[in-house]
């Protein structure tokens, strides 16, 4: 027997197949665009998303020997499809990185109070959330609203194309804004003052709910049987923590991606609007928890900046020698602590300070700096910034004792005790880096029954590759640096403030 899990991705979808024990036995991949038709709107076609969808679905199906028996899926969070009455696909999607809805999120505090709509949803008030969005639409594209019978989360869009109810998972229902994190239920006072008809939000289920089958349309047009079980999926950062095996308070997902985030268990309090205030979501988990998303911006991608500006030889090294760049600057990276401070701010700061103007800074340089250290200095800097946000959660407090990462960040050893340094605690690195795709996996293995639980299923499928332990020799150096680090940010916000436009100038 086999399962079937599904990504969908801000640029691409990918289908993996796996057997009952986790062992991968094929997987298929597809981009699609994002669409801009002006300046700050950023789009997803979501009927192009279904026809790479089904491609990357046939392709694994054809390659795999097994009866498929459950299907599941994570995907990018805030957009919404909009469907009408027969279902079909009104628009393309807006992406959480379009720029539509500010204005009507400052009428939505006007109405409620940030204050307010953070006791309900765990959330701090922003356009990048669906429901701001929907307020743009009703007020600019009334036309369209109108049309709109219900709205759906992509992650909801493939299960429902694949026979599944119109519906969404609680994570996913989150992420716009108008299911109370509590309750787990569309929030009536929130949606009533938006002015959005309450009627177009699809039903909710928790993650890991049988909701349906597969269709007979969707049978004869992918191959697949009808008796396979649709699962109720969620979040993509949700799916990348249970495929790390991360079930219990104290432990923390490090997903080491391009963005570098950090996902720690914890059970409900009541400090939810001093998180949210501070960016920290209160994020439904697993058997009664809930998590958060810490993130910084520049994890992966800014040692995607070191190699394609300085690491120009070494990438012409690792094309000759059939090995990955990273390697080549893992194996040469300094082996001791450096006093160079870099502030990971290259594509602006994530968590905690939210700020698109925040700039990168390097401090500490003197000739004896050489590449070596420089890349260190980098994993360092995003280490730090990882400080920053797990001291704030446990100020919080949300405990975080021992971290699982997985990624491709994970697979830099002395990263990974550069962080251990930093951090001064202990990290597994998981040895399946897709946790996310392993985190389906998991769901619709225990919503079929071929795992008696998540945490069975985690031991049965989630191996750690190695343990890193905390150098506390390194550890009091990087305490010293660290204090020093902290300071970075406010001295860059006033030195590289946005100027003033002089008249005439």
């Amino acid at each position: 027997m086999a399962l079937l899990g599904i990504d969908v991705g801000t640029t691409g979808i990918k289908a993996t197949i796996t057997d009952n024990d986790g062992e991968y036995i094929s997987s298929a991949y597809r981009e699609y665009p994002t669409h801009s038709p002006r300046s700050g709107w950023f789009e997803l076609d979501p009927d192009e998303v279904w026809e790479k969808a089904k491609i990357v679905i046939k392709n694994a199906a054809r390659k795999c020997g097994e009866k498929i028996i459950s299907v599941s899926s994570s995907s990018l969070g805030e957009s919404f499809v909009m469907l009408d009455k027969k279902g079909k696909v009104l628009s393309n999607s807006m992406l959480y990185t379009d720029t539509r809805g500010s204005s009507e999120t400052s009428e939505l505090i006007e109405k409620l109070t940030s204050q307010r709509i953070m006791e309900k949803t765990g959330l701090k008030p922003a356009l990048v959330f669906s429901l701001p969005k929907l307020m743009w639409i009703k007020k600019n594209r009334p036309e369209l609203y109108d049309k709109i019978d219900k709205i759906i989360p992509f992650g909801g869009f493939i299960l429902y194309k694949l026979g599944g109810p119109i519906a969404t998972d609680i994570t996913l229902g989150l992420r716009t804004m108008a299911l109370n994190t509590n309750s787990k239920k569309w929030d009536e006072e929130i949606i009533e003052a938006s002015g959005i008809d309450a009627d177009i939000f699809p039903e909710i289920h928790e993650t890991g709910t049988i909701i349906g089958h597969v269709s007979q349309f969707a049978s004869n047009e992918l191959g697949l049987s009808t008796d396979i079980q649709i699962v109720a999926g969620a979040h993509d950062q949700i799916m990348c923590a249970i495929g790390s095996g991360i079930l219990h308070p104290g432990e923390a997902l490090d997903g080491m991606g391009s963005v570098d985030n950090i996902s720690p268990i914890f059970q409900y309090n009541d400090r939810v609007v001093e998180m949210a205030t501070n960016n920290y979501a209160t994020v439904s988990y697993l058997n009664g928890l809930y998590t958060t998303y810490a993130y910084v911006n520049d994890g992966g991608t800014l040692l995607r900046w070191y190699r394609d500006n300085l690491g120009e030889s070494e990438n012409i090294v690792s094309k000759y020698l059939g090995i990955s760049v990273y390697d080549i600057f893992n194996d040469y990276c300094s082996q001791k602590p450096t006093n160079i401070l870099i502030l990971p701010h290259f594509s602006g700061s994530a968590m905690p300070y939210m700020d698109s103007f925040s700039k990168g800074a390097i401090l500490g340089m003197d000739l004896g700096t050489n590449k070596q250290k420089l890349y260190r200095a980098i994993l360092e800097g995003i280490s730090y910034e990882v400080r920053v946000n797990i001291e704030n959660l446990e100020a919080y407090g949300v405990p975080i004792d021992r971290l699982r990462a997985s990624g491709g960040g994970s697979r830099s050893d002395i990263w990974l005790q550069i962080k251990s340094d930093i951090l001064n605690k202990e990290i597994d690195a998981v040895e399946n880096i897709e946790a996310g795709t392993m985190g389906v996996i998991i769901t619709a293995g225990v919503a079929a029954g071929t795992f008696d639980s998540y945490e069975s299923a985690m031991k049965k499928l989630i191996k750690i590759r190695r343990v890193f332990k905390p150098n506390k020799n390194y550890h009091e150096q990087y305490n010293e640096n660290f204090e020093r680090y902290k300071k970075i940010y406010e001295m860059q916000k006033n030195i590289l403030k946005k100027p003033k436009l002089v008249a005439g100038g």
